[in-house]
């Protein structure tokens, strides 16, 4: 984990803890903290916190005291979202357990997907019907962003065009990379690296497209590149994979 953020993460671990106590059973992280890319000052913390047993409305009040007391003692984050459920919840949510599974990490406790996922529990795998039975949802999404709207999956966007283009970089690039790679039977992981190793192998045509997504990566600010303008530079990959996770 990146040191800078590592104060935060503990802290808000530490919190769960000690309100918690015996009814923490784990805490996982996804987002950029997870990966390691996080920015300062734009990126924000995801927590999914699980339980042993339902919340109370007491207990989601202190969630969100917790969340804006972070929030203000960190402000070089941009956003603290401790998300917590059941066991029970998890045990009834495939979808929510595949992402933990294959897009976080776990931060502390009994890793809960796994547990769950070998009771015998309906687990989804990331294959062609994976990615296929979200594609509605994924053209919805970049629909929305070509639109210039607020995109369903990408949780509050950054007020810098740039670091926008970064966040579609990382949502429709490579999330959405990693869909098309499982309905190839390509998909190894959501790394960023490793998904556009895969997407530079298996998508000759749109290399000008990895390029500039590379660049946005590294650097958004480097790169100059707008968000708009961005979309448009990557919409005929995008479109190409959907329609390759369509004919699956």
């Amino acid at each position: 984990m990146q040191k800078e953020f590592t104060p935060l993460v503990e802290e808000a671990a530490m919190f769960c803890k000690n309100y918690f106590m015996e009814k923490l059973l784990a805490i996982y992280l996804h987002g950029s903290i997870a990966t390691n890319d996080a920015i300062p000052y734009v990126s924000d913390l995801d927590c999914y916190i699980v339980t042993s047993k339902e919340l109370s409305n007491k207990d989601k009040k202190y969630l969100e005291q917790t969340e804006c007391e972070l929030q203000l003692k960190y402000p070089i984050i941009n956003g603290v979202h401790l998300s917590a459920h059941s066991a029970k919840n998890l045990m009834e949510d495939p979808f929510a357990r595949f992402l933990l599974k294959y897009n976080s990490i776990l931060y502390i406790g009994n890793d809960i997907v796994k547990q769950l996922d070998e009771s015998g529990c309906e687990k989804f795998e990331p294959n062609a019907k994976m990615a296929k039975g979200r594609l509605a949802f994924a053209r919805q999404c970049f629909q929305q962003a070509l639109e210039d709207k607020q995109p369903m999956c990408t949780g509050e966007l950054p007020s810098d065009t740039y670091y926008i283009s970064r966040k579609y970089a990382r949502y429709f690039v490579i999330i959405e990379g990693a869909y098309f790679l499982m309905s190839q039977n390509q998909f190894e992981s959501f790394d960023q690296k490793e998904v556009l190793n895969k997407l530079y192998q298996h998508t000759d045509e749109f290399k000008q497209e990895l390029d500039i997504t590379c660049l946005i990566l590294e650097n958004p600010k480097k790169a100059g590149i707008k968000h708009i303008e961005f979309l448009k530079q990557i919409r005929p990959l995008v479109e190409w994979m959907f329609h390759q996770i369509d004919q699956s």
